[in-house]
């Protein structure tokens, strides 16, 4: 019993920022930004909400299919439009999902490769014959979604010139006569050094005293990127080990678009060429958990993945996290 991805779709927030718009705001230039990121311009949602962002891309990826056989929703997001109900909760509602279990996971831009392994991991489960799960999950919705423009502080050059916002979206299902997912593998790292943070705040209580909150999204660069080529070299090396695949038989590699350096040192690191790797970092920014499913989206779009054809997903993030899915089309 396989679980292979049937439907993918992006939304982007109307407002595209570009580079020179940043400049107004920071000490920063147009090609400054590209040298560093790869990164030309990003979407910021003003009147969007994630719920809004996540029910469009799910439209794409859903089309006709029909919405009472979708059997669970999991959304991986880190500025969720609520603490209480999941954001979930408030897709499958506006999605009409009436028979779907939802709940959210936060693995930051690993999201969703985590959103993936858990529902494939939930869909076989309930198919085994005596299993112990009363859900038979045949059809599920995996949703990556960002208002990262929420959470960044618009006075710091090292983070607002990175991220965006966004959506993206996958239905997988269970299939008897294909293989679909082939291995996938996920793995965190203690952030001994908090070198990817942001906190929260709550509502202050009568019975503590607390002082201003600086809760911005806080990354150490250059602490990340040595984590990342490391990192998402250890996990692909491990998916590909456990498929028996080799590089140079995946058709096309889907990773997480934090930057172009980064991109590139797997391009060095597997001896690929770039035009197997999908990018679209230049037009979207880094959109942590959304920019896996958005970026596989436009790969989808294209026309050229054909039936059978391995593809393989990596993704990276604060946790430390980071995971890789190897998956047949």
């Amino acid at each position: 019993m396989g679980v292979g991805i049937i439907g993918t779709g992006k939304a982007l927030p109307n407002l595209k920022v570009e580079n020179q718009k940043l400049t107004e705001l920071v000490d920063t230039d147009n090609q400054w930004i590209i040298d560093r990121t790869g990164i030309e311009a990003r979407h910021i949602a003003t009147k969007e909400t994630g719920v809004d962002l996540a029910v469009a891309a799910s439209e794409q990826a859903l089309g006709d299919l029909d919405r009472s056989s979708i059997g669970l929703v999991v959304v991986a997001t880190v500025t969720p439009d609520m603490l209480v109900p999941s954001m979930g909760a408030l897709v499958k509602k506006e999605l009409g999902l009436e028979n779907a279990v939802a709940f959210d996971i936060n693995t930051a831009c690993s999201g969703f490769i985590y959103g993936l392994w858990v529902a494939e991991s939930l869909m076989k489960n309930g198919a085994v014959p005596g299993g112990n799960s009363g859900n038979q999950i045949n059809r599920a919705l995996v949703i990556g979604v960002e208002r990262l423009s929420r959470i960044v502080n618009w006075n710091d050059r090292g983070t607002c010139i990175l991220f965006g916002d966004g959506a993206g979206s996958a239905v997988l299902e269970l299939s008897e006569s294909k293989p679909g997912i082939l291995g996938s593998y996920v793995k965190n790292y203690d952030d001994v050094t908090n070198s990817l943070t942001c906190g929260i705040e709550y509502i202050k209580t009568p019975f503590t005293e607390e002082g201003p909150q600086d809760n911005f999204l806080k990354m150490n660069g250059t602490q990340v990127y040595r984590f990342a080529v490391n990192a998402v070299g250890e996990v692909m090396d491990k998916v590909l080990e456990i498929t028996g695949v080799s590089p140079d038989e995946v058709k096309y590699y889907v990773p997480h678009q934090a930057n172009m350096r980064i991109i590139n040192s797997i391009v060095q690191r597997f001896k690929q060429p770039i035009e197997k790797f999908q990018v679209n970092i230049y037009s979207t920014g880094n959109v942590s958990a959304a920019s896996i499913p958005m970026a596989l989206s436009d790969l989808m779009a294209t026309g050229k993945v054909k039936p059978g054809d391995k593809i393989m997903m990596v993704g990276f993030g604060g946790g430390l996290s980071a995971g890789a899915i190897l998956f047949e089309a």
